[in-house]
């Protein structure tokens, strides 16, 4: 065992010499992230399938900020993103059309086809009316007319033969009719009149009935040759037809001629515009808005000379990345499709958070889909949970080719590897942040620019040597490894921006370490509620934790809890019985499903060394209880399993443990003390609660002997340690901690728990009966 100097417990930042960051060069770029720099330039420079990149590393350690220093400086070599736009299929209302040109052109073109548009509705009819046209109409029609005329005429003058006449009259819906007539004098008669004309003696009953039956025949004979004239008229007006649409499409021909030819993405669809226009044309001419169905709706236009997009998207859902349909009431349905941050970074940059990504319902699917195809589709799927589909249009899927830039903790990287298999082939490139630096002159020196750098961009008071000495230290702190800074620089300008608004309350011109020391105190202060509760818990003596006198089988180990980016520590009474039996050592806390997997392993471990300490010749034989008492949550890690052990040999031995120690700490089956995390807090946690009762000097922590190189303790608990008020123990091995706990040599300890289980053999064996 060791007692820890005071020297380290803290440790000191060596003097700096400048005045204020006013003096320095500020960092202009991200630093201690070499490697990471070097995996993101290659990834978001190369041009291969599935070369997406994942930036793993915690918040503030400068993930987005490196990602788009790199953008700026690399030359991505994929191909620069087309403009899109969607059109009316005439064939398929339903399924609109794709035009896909160069990039800066989709403007124009749309602009273009606006123009034909207009011309459709203002220009079209009367263009269409040339003279050939007229020409042709009037062949048509004399033709029609002679031929209708080979078939009338003949009729007519037959009739004429008989006193006969064909007349028009209406009926009631005003239907024009032709019927036969006999002629008397100079009056057409009808058969209807003829028994009035035998009445008055102008005609006998025996010529009437025989006009009657010549009418009829001649009627039956009309009704065939009225069939044959409709037919004419109506394979005239196909005709007419014909030559009307050919007119029209012959016009519209011309008028595309340059757009066709200037942009060939555009033949399929004009070619299908002139061949429908020129049909429904008389439409058009009734109701010229239904021309606006041909509108292009521009989705995407890029500039050819400008960088390549950098689409960040904020709110990962379904549709903010695939894109959306909303399909008006009184616009064309294509025209409602809106273009998503897929789209939007075609031939560029998306960057998103995976943690973000993955809790939008649809949209990590919809992502690795459009990864996977390198086509987008905008609405291939309504996102899961929704009854009914967005639109009834499906258009064309679009073509992508996008560098998909992901950014996580490494917890979300590893499980979206775990569940994804195409994961790893989607996102080959992993850019990993440290979270650390190491701690020498020249990180020191890059602190300085960064502390620098963060003054000059929020417009802070200068920091004095003395500031940045603070946060340095402070970054020694969060570190809490052996030689190490942290590399998360958020947590520092956090505190630095809080230094500096406690300067200007202080009205001073430039930011102290006591404005940074104040800061950092504050900080804790406002997050530390569970410990004030809890020391006033231990105060009133509703929570028991003893730091004074002996106890047989209870020592004090130490925990952890979460509070955001701050960690608390506090005792926690761990105890233990041993008595006759067989069932062996029992821990309350896995028996009754508290314990964590890890905690668990510990406790078996913890029987492993047992068996290793006592030097007995038979079968451990005796029954044993451990649990941490008024603990009534999960439990979980392996760092008070040396504490366990030692309570298990006070209550083995009946030799009572010092209540002033508490130990945290992991062991391994030969006994060996392995390092554990958060030791800075767990120490200062234990210190708190006996600071509160009274420190004594007998009180101190016992630590890995591991972690000592991590210790960065509050100033208040080192200097009391300097004033041997309080004390730091790093152990190696666990026969140290027993000896510092029962305050015997280890040899007596391990005979007499080896004495004791020699007496719970003879009377819990199953033969002692």
């Amino acid at each position: 065992m060791k007692r820890v100097t005071p020297d380290q417990l803290r440790w000191t930042c060596p003097k700096l010499s400048f005045n204020d960051t006013g003096d320095i060069t500020p960092a202009t770029h991200i630093v201690g992230q070499e490697a990471a720099h070097e995996a993101l330039c290659f990834g978001l420079s190369v041009d291969a399938k599935g070369h997406n990149v994942f930036v793993r590393g915690h918040a503030g350690t400068g993930r987005l900020t490196l990602v788009k220093e790199v953008v700026d400086q690399v030359t991505l070599q994929t191909p620069q993103g087309l403009d899109h736009l969607y059109v009316l299929d005439p064939d398929r209302a339903d399924t609109p059309m794709l035009i896909s040109v160069a990039p800066g052109t989709g403007r124009a073109l749309k602009e273009r086809i606006d123009e034909l548009i207009r011309f459709i509705r203002e220009d079209l009819v009367d263009l269409s009316q040339t003279e050939q046209l007229l020409d042709r109409t009037f062949e048509l029609e004399q033709r029609a007319n002679e031929e209708m005329r080979t078939h009338t005429e003949p009729f007519e003058a037959s009739l004429a033969e008989e006193g006969l006449v064909l007349v028009s009259v209406e009926d009631e819906d005003g239907d024009e009719q032709t019927v036969v007539a006999l002629m008397v004098g100079e009056d057409a008669v009808s058969v209807d009149q003829l028994p009035a004309l035998v009445a008055t003696g102008a005609m006998t009953r025996e010529d009437a009935v025989r006009l009657r039956a010549a009418v009829e025949q001649r009627s039956q004979e009309l009704r065939r040759l009225q069939v044959k004239v409709t037919r004419i008229r109506k394979r005239t007006q196909h005709k007419l037809q014909r030559a009307s649409r050919g007119a029209v499409a012959q016009v519209l021909k011309d008028a595309v001629a340059d757009l066709r030819r200037e942009v060939p993405e555009t033949r399929e669809w004009l070619d299908k515009v002139v061949a429908e226009v020129s049909k429904v044309l008389p439409m058009l001419r009734e109701n010229a808005e239904l021309v606006e169905r041909y509108r292009a709706n521009l989705l995407v236009e890029r500039d050819p000379n400008g960088p390549r997009p950098f689409v960040l998207v904020t709110v990962p859902t379904f549709q903010s990345l695939v894109g959306s349909v909303d399909v008006p009431n009184d616009q064309p349905p294509h025209l409602g499709i809106h273009a998503g941050a897929l789209l939007e970074a075609d031939g560029g940059y998306l960057v998103v958070e995976a943690a973000d990504l993955v809790s939008e319902p649809g949209a990590w699917a919809a992502l690795t889909r459009t990864l996977r195809s390198g086509l987008l589709e905008l609405a291939p799927q309504d996102p899961p949970g929704t009854t009914q589909r967005s639109s009834h249009i499906r258009p064309a899927p679009i073509p992508v080719n996008l560098k998909v830039v992901l950014i996580g903790d490494p917890a979300i990287y590893y499980a979206l590897d775990e569940a994804d298999d195409d994961f790893a082939l989607l996102f080959k490139v992993l850019a990993d942040f440290d979270d650390v630096l190491e701690r020498d002159a020249a990180a020191i020196k890059k602190y300085v620019e960064v502390i620098a750098g963060m003054a000059q961009r929020g417009k802070l008071p200068p920091f004095t040597a003395g500031a940045v000495s603070a946060l340095v230290e402070h970054g020694v702190r969060v570190a809490s490894e052996e030689g190490k800074l942290t590399a998360r620089f958020g947590r520092i300008a956090d505190i630095a921006r809080e230094g500096a608004f406690l300067a200007r309350a202080r009205r001073v011109e430039q930011v102290h370490r006591q404005d940074v020391e104040k800061a950092v105190h504050a900080g804790r202060r406002r997050a530390d509620m569970p410990g004030r509760r809890f020391r006033e818990r231990v105060a009133s003596g509703a929570w028991r934790i003893e730091t004074r006198d002996r106890r047989v089988g209870q020592i004090n180990g130490l925990a952890v809890i979460q509070a955001g980016p701050l960690v608390y520590g506090f005792p926690s009474r761990i105890t233990a019985t041993v008595g006759p039996g067989t069932d062996g050592a029992v821990h309350v806390e896995r028996e009754a499903q508290l314990s964590g997997q890890i905690h668990t392993k510990g406790f078996y471990i913890l029987q492993g060394l047992l068996r290793e300490l006592l030097d007995n010749t038979h079968p451990l034989v005796f029954d044993a209880s451990i649990t941490h008492e008024q603990s009534y949550g999960g439990i979980d890690g392996d760092s008070a399993s040396g504490a366990e052990l030692c309570a298990l040999m006070s209550a083995l031995t009946r030799i009572p443990a010092r209540q002033g120690l508490a130990m945290t700490g992991a062991i391994d089956q030969f006994g060996h003390v392995m390092p554990i995390g958060a030791v800075n807090e767990k120490v200062e946690g234990f210190f708190d609660t006996c600071a509160a009762g009274g420190l004594d000097g007998t009180q101190a922590v016992i630590v890995p002997a591991a972690n000592v190189a991590d210790l960065m303790l509050r100033r208040d608990v080192a200097e009391a340690c300097r004033a041997d008020r309080f004390a730091v123990y790093g152990v190696d091995h666990i026969e140290q901690a027993l000896e510092l706990f029962l305050e015997l040599p280890v040899a007596e300890i391990v005979a007499k728990a080896t004495e004791r289980a020699e007496q719970l053999w003879a009377v819990s064996r199953p033969d002692s009966t």
